[in-house]
C-alpha cells in the first residue's frame, strides 16, 4: 500500500473535500486583497523613481499594471524576440530558463498580450500549486494542520510571487508538486518527465532532480537496499533532461552550454560564481551602511533624496531574507523528522543553491517558495502555540502586504 493510500484512508473524504475547498478559498482571498493593495499602492503611492520603465498599458492595466515589474519585462522581452545575446557580457535574456516564457507565448497567442498571459499564467500556476500542496500535506498531517500549512504559504512575506507576479516561481512550484505527488503515486517515469519541464524553468530545478532521486530511494528503502529498485524507478533521473536540453541550447547557439550562469555575471547583476559572491561580502557591506541608510531615510523625502529609501528599503529587503534563510536551516530537522530524509534532502538542495548563487541573499526568499515542505513543517510547529501562532502569521501577513505594496511601486525586493 502506498503512502498516498494511507493518507486517504485516515482522512475521510468530505474532510479532504473541504480542505480542498478551503485552500482554493484562502488562495482566491488573498489574491483578492493582494490585488486591491497593489493597484492601490500603484495608483496612490509613489513610484520608485529610479524605476526604468514606464506605465504599461494593456487590458486591465488599470488593475493589474503592478504585477509586471524586473524579470516581468525580460521574460515579455523574449516572448516578443526570442533569445538574444550579443556576445559582450552585459545583461541579456539568455539568463533565463525557457520553460516559463514558452508557456507564457502560448498564452500570448490566445490573449494576445504578453503582459495578460504572464498574469494568467502565474495566477493559474498559483492556484493549482495551493490545490497540489493541501494534496501533499493531506497524506502526512491531520486536517486542521493542513488548513494551517495552507495559510502559512500563502501569507509568506514573498508568495506575492504566487498570485500573478509575471516571475516563474509560481511555475516552477506547481510542477515540483506534480512531479513529487506521481512519484508517490508509484509513476516514476511521469514524475522524472514533469521533473523536467521543472528544470527546465528555474536553476533552482536541479534541487528537485536530487529531491526526486532521494525520495525514490527512500520509498524503495533507503541505501542499504538500492538492489530493491526498480528499473523505472530510475525514470526520476529524466528531471534532467530540461537542464541538459536548455544548456545544450545554449552550446550549440552561442558556444557555451553554461552561459545563463556566466552572464549572471554583467554588470548590473553582478552575481558570477567566486569567493566573492560565496563568502557574501556585498551583504556585510551593506549590512554595514545600513544604520546609515536607514538614519538618512528618516530625514529625507522621495521627491529631494529618494536613494536612502531605495538602500534602506533593499539592505532591510535582503536581511529579512538572510533570516529566512537562517530559520529554513533550522527547520530542515523537523522537515527529516515529519517527511522523511528525501524531502529534507530536497529542501537542504534548494537551500544550499540558494546561499551559494546570490552574493547577498537577495531573490532568496523566492527560491524558498519551492521549498514547500518548510512551510508544512511551520504548520507542524505553530499548531498547538495559539499566541505564536496568532503574531507570526499576523506579521507574516503585514510584511506579505508591504512588500507587495513596494513591488508594485517598483522596489526591487526579491
Amino acid at each position: 500500500m502506498t503512502d498516498e493510500e494511507v493518507g486517504e484512508l485516515s482522512v475521510p473524504a468530505t474532510i479532504s473535500e473541504s480542505n480542498v475547498r478551503f485552500a482554493i478559498l484562502a488562495y482566491l482571498v488573498v489574491a483578492a486583497v493582494l490585488v486591491v493593495v497593489v493597484a492601490l499602492s500603484e495608483h496612490l503611492l509613489d513610484r520608485y523613481s529610479g524605476y526604468p520603465i514606464g506605465r504599461l498599458h494593456f487590458p486591465g492595466s488599470w488593475l493589474f499594471e503592478g504585477w509586471v515589474r524586473y524579470d516581468g519585462g525580460w521574460y515579455r522581452d523574449i516572448v516578443a524576440h526570442g533569445y538574444r545575446y550579443n556576445g559582450s557580457g552585459a545583461q541579456a535574456n539568455v539568463a533565463y530558463f525557457p520553460g516559463y516564457p514558452i508557456v507564457m507565448w502560448g498564452l500570448t497567442q490566445v490573449v494576445r498580450n504578453s503582459a495578460v498571459a504572464g498574469i494568467t499564467l502565474s495566477f493559474a500556476s498559483g492556484l493549482a500549486s495551493i490545490v497540489l500542496f493541501e494534496r501533499w500535506c493531506r497524506t502526512r498531517l491531520d486536517p486542521r494542520t493542513v488548513r494551517l500549512s495552507v495559510v502559512v504559504v500563502l501569507v509568506y512575506p514573498f508568495a506575492w510571487y504566487l498570485f500573478g507576479t509575471v516571475y516563474a516561481d509560481s511555475l516552477f512550484l506547481v510542477l515540483a508538486l506534480a512531479a513529487f505527488l506521481l512519484l508517490e503515486a508509484d509513476h516514476p517515469v511521469l514524475a522524472g518527465l514533469v521533473g523536467a519541464l521543472a528544470t527546465a524553468t528555474r536553476p533552482v530545478g536541479i534541487a528537485l532532480v536530487v529531491g526526486l532521486v532521494l525520495v525514490a530511494i527512500e520509498r524503495a528503502g533507503g541505501f542499504r537496499k538500492l538492489r530493491s529498485l526498480r528499473a523505472r524507478d530510475f525514470g526520476v533521473v529524466l528531471s534532467l533532461l530540461g537542464l541538459i536540453s536548455w544548456s545544450a541550447y545554449q552550446g550549440i547557439r552561442w558556444g557555451n552550454p553554461m552561459l545563463f550562469t556566466d552572464i549572471e555575471g554583467a554588470p548590473g547583476w553582478d552575481q558570477a560564481s567566486g569567493i566573492r559572491t560565496w563568502a557574501k561580502v556585498t551583504f556585510f557591506q551593506r549590512m554595514r551602511h545600513l544604520p546609515g541608510w536607514l538614519g538618512d531615510s528618516m530625514h529625507s523625502t522621495t521627491t529631494h533624496s529618494p536613494r536612502p529609501w531605495t538602500e534602506s528599503t533593499y539592505s532591510l529587503s535582503i536581511l529579512l531574507q538572510a533570516l529566512m534563510l537562517i530559520g529554513a536551516i533550522f527547520l530542515v530537522r523537523l522537515v527529516w523528522r515529519r517527511f522523511g530524509w528525501g524531502y529534507a534532502g530536497y529542501v537542504a538542495s534548494i537551500i544550499v543553491v540558494a546561499a551559494v548563487g546570490t552574493k547577498d541573499f537577495f531573490s532568496v526568499g523566492r527560491y524558498l517558495i519551492g521549498a514547500f515542505p518548510l512551510f508544512a513543517a511551520g504548520a507542524v510547529m505553530l499548531v498547538d502555540r495559539a499566541r505564536t501562532r496568532v503574531v507570526v502569521l499576523a506579521v507574516s501577513a503585514v510584511l506579505l502586504a508591504l512588500l507587495a505594496s513596494g513591488y508594485a511601486r517598483g522596489y526591487y525586493l526579491a
